[in-house]
């Protein structure tokens, strides 16, 4: 099936689920419910996607300023992400692996 037309039909189905509820009161605790749990799903799973793409930019900040990724990752989970990426931007890069030339 085509993207365009199952994302056309589930708008549809949920236009009239709307309508129906709109005009049955036994109804709208049923599409209330199965609208709600739609929306709370979603969430949830826009919200994991954001925390996954923290953690994956949290490894390779610290890989590319010579960190330990295992490290800063630990740090994510005790933290958020999103704060151990600024830190790691501010912090800068390691340089004491590294022998003056």
């Amino acid at each position: 099936m085509d993207t365009k037309r199952l994302l056309a039909t589930s708008g549809s189905i949920l236009m009239a689920l709307s309508a129906f509820a709109a005009n049955n009161q036994g109804a709208q605790d049923l599409v209330s419910r199965f609208l709600g749990s739609t929306i709370a799903l979603s969430t949830m799973l826009i919200i994991g996607f954001f925390s996954i793409i923290g953690y994956v930019i949290v490894a390779m900040m610290a890989r590319k300023r010579n960190r330990s990724i295992a490290l800063w990752i630990l740090f994510s989970l005790l933290g958020t992400p999103w704060l151990m990426i600024l830190i790691l931007f501010c912090i800068g890069k390691d340089n004491t692996g590294l022998q003056d030339r």
